[in-house]
């Protein structure tokens, strides 16, 4: 469908009406307006001027807290710096120069690393204010170099003054001046030096003479002093000083004289003491050192055993001969000389019998010494004496062993017939006894084991063992036997060591529980076993061996007594008798004595282990041997009594002696035969 357009209808223009303002409020108007401009204007001024001030009042609270900074940081570490420096200028370590520059650089290096934490409106009114404290604080190093260098050269005058009292009066003073020459001291002070090192010199000089005089005990130095004192010789020493040293001298004086009188007293009072030590050193033979003896004379001067030294000191030479000779050679001495008083006349009776009283008390106190403690002999003689402690013993048996037979040794080789031999001191033995007791039954069978091998080789080496098994044992030769038993290799008849045997059993004796026999029951099958064959201590001795074979049987066989009255048992009986004797032969036939009285029963030990028939047979060769050579017939042979003899053929070989009835040995035109078993030797 078209449109059909509207009509606009007739446009009509329309008048435009303008408006005008009447003239007469256009000055009141214009008025107004200046009013709000200038209005506005002062406000923006002020708001300008508050602002201004803001920024100021910000800017200096900014450079305070910058200020309080760097007076935080110039209190603590800028303070804590300058301290250091100025002691080390106080101490001469550093020079004032080399604070401040070491200051300066720190101050410089320290600002920086704060620099960028200040403000920089203040920078420069900031660094100013830090400059400033730095150069403040280093004023006052010069005045510390300058008392520093003060101290220093006072110090050093004061040590030369030290030094200069080493030389003597006049060479120090020239030391001294030398170096106050050069001294930065003031001249007073260094006239205080040199008249300080002068009354030092004054001081030295009166104590020097006063030690001297004392030393010496002369009271006339001391004297001498004193005037010198009152007589102003020592110029340098104010009034009070000199004072001082006269009561010191005075005072010496006195106790130097108390003490000479004491002294003179005491040694009158003791030139007894004096004279008996003097007479103890010459009774040992030894030569007198001749200070020593010079001394002792002084000291018995004026006494009354002044007669005494004197002839102590004239015959020191004949008492260190007699001394150094055996016992055996003083006893001869001294009865030689007893047969010479007694029929020669004598210009001087009284002496000769105080010089044999001398020589008799010197043997009898060698001849105790050499039975008691021989070592004390072995070291007058100046031979080496070992210790034997019991610490030793337990530490190093071995050890032990050596020295024992070397201290024996030494003791042998002093040659002197009355000697008897104890390789361990007095003072020695009670802690090694203790200890030796205290070793188990093995270990003791090792020591004895090791004293008879170290011992092989040395002459009388079974001396020398045994008296060291003696002595450990308190007595008890039980432990020497044991040794014998060892060295031979004694054996029962089932192989056990006769030496565990007896060690063993004596160990078991000492057991206060342990249950034996009456000791006359044993006692009484023992000498009825050994009959005539052995007799007092070696009875005894080997009694003693058979208890302990017998208790060590039992013991080996897990047997009990159960009762001390019960009775031996007779099979270990029989054992411990053949173990612990070797064995013994009843010989057959019939003996007469001297009397023409009958022995019966007559009974010879037999070598160690051998059985009868065995030992018949030896018998046999024997006796028809000597039958040979003497013409005798075996039947007269048999018909004498046999004896095993003390006396070894030169092979060591065991022999019997042929007895008649007084008991004599065989002995065929002047000759003594003994039957000897050929190649046994224990």
């Amino acid at each position: 469908m078209m449109l059909i357009p509207r009509s606009q209808g007739r446009t009509v223009s329309k008048p435009t009406l303008q408006q005008h303002t009447p003239m007469t409020g256009l000055a009141s108007i214009g008025k107004a307006i200046d009013g709000v401009m200038q209005a506005r204007d002062e406000k923006q001024q002020e708001q300008e001027l508050t602002a201004k001030r803001l920024e100021l009042m910000n800017n200096q609270r900014e450079a305070e807290e910058a200020k309080l900074k760097l007076d935080d940081v110039l209190t603590t570490e800028m303070a804590d710096k300058v301290t250091v420096l100025k002691n080390d200028v106080s101490n001469g370590a550093k020079t004032a120069e080399n604070a401040r520059l070491e200051m300066q650089d720190w101050s410089k290096v320290r600002y920086s690393e704060i620099q960028n934490e200040l403000p920089g409106h203040a920078q420069k009114q900031l660094q100013e204010y830090w400059q400033s404290s730095t150069g403040n604080q280093t004023q006052g190093f010069m005045a510390l170099q300058l008392r520093a260098d003060t101290q220093k050269d006072s110090a050093l005058a004061d040590r030369a003054t030290e030094i200069a009292t080493r030389y003597d009066r006049k060479q120090g003073a020239e030391y001294l001046e030398s170096f106050l020459v050069n001294s930065n001291l003031s001249e007073p002070e260094k006239m205080v030096r040199r008249n300080a090192y002068q009354a030092t010199r004054d001081q030295l000089d009166i104590d020097g003479r006063i030690s001297n005089a004392i030393e010496a005990k002369n009271t006339a130095t001391l004297q001498e002093l004193l005037t010198d004192l009152d007589a102003g010789k020592f110029g340098y020493l104010d009034g009070p000083t000199i004072q001082q040293k006269r009561n010191q001298v005075l005072s010496r004086i006195e106790s130097l004289n108390t003490q000479l009188k004491a002294e003179e007293n005491k040694r009158v009072s003791e030139a007894g003491k004096y004279l008996n030590e003097y007479k103890s050193n010459v009774l040992t033979g030894r030569a007198q050192d001749s200070d020593y003896e010079a001394n002792v004379g002084q000291l018995v001067a004026g006494t009354e055993h002044e007669a005494e030294f004197k002839f102590l000191k004239q015959q020191s030479l004949n008492f260190q001969k007699f001394a150094n000779k055996s016992t055996s050679e003083q006893l001869s001495l001294i009865n030689a000389q007893k047969a010479k008083m007694k029929n020669s006349p004598s210009a001087n009776a009284s002496e000769e019998e105080k010089i044999l009283s001398t020589y008799e008390g010197m043997y009898r106190e060698k001849l105790d010494t050499i039975k008691r403690n021989p070592n004390q002999a072995v070291s007058e003689a100046g031979l080496k004496v070992h210790s034997l402690g019991g610490d030793l013993l337990k530490a190093n048996p071995a050890k032990f062993i050596s020295a024992a037979i070397e201290n024996g040794s030494s003791q042998l080789a002093l040659r002197d017939p009355n000697i008897k031999v104890k390789p361990i001191s007095e003072e020695d033995l009670p802690e090694a006894k203790q200890a030796f007791d205290k070793l188990s039954v093995n270990e003791k069978l090792n020591f004895i084991g090791g004293l008879i091998q170290q011992s092989k080789g040395i002459q009388n080496g079974a001396t020398l063992w045994g008296a060291t098994l003696g002595q450990l044992g308190n007595g008890d030769q039980n432990y020497v036997a044991a040794g014998l038993a060892k060295m031979n290799g004694y054996r029962s008849t089932v192989g056990r060591p006769l030496a565990t045997s007896i060690i063993n059993g004596a160990q078991l004796l000492k057991n206060k529980q342990l249950i034996m026999p009456k000791e006359d029951d044993l006692r009484s099958k023992f000498n009825a076993y050994v009959g005539n064959t052995v007799s007092g201590t070696s009875a005894n001795n080997m009694y003693n061996v058979f208890k302990a074979v017998y208790a060590d049987t039992m013991d080996a066989r897990s047997l009990q007594h159960k009762a001390k009255d019960e009775t031996p048992d007779s099979d270990v009986l029989k054992f411990a008798l053949a173990s612990a004797t070797g064995g013994v032969y009843e010989q057959s036939g019939s003996f007469n004595n001297y009397a023409g009285g009958k022995i019966k029963g007559w009974k010879v030990a037999l070598p160690y282990g051998m059985t009868d028939s065995s030992f018949e047979a030896r018998l046999q060769t024997g006796y028809e041997s000597i039958s040979k050579s003497t013409g005798l017939s075996v039947s007269e042979l048999e018909s004498l009594r046999l004896r095993q003899s003390s006396k070894r053929s030169a092979k060591g070989e065991i022999q019997y002696d042929l007895l008649n009835e007084r008991g004599n040995p065989l002995t065929v035109n002047g000759a003594i035969w003994r039957l000897r078993l050929s190649g046994e030797t224990k």
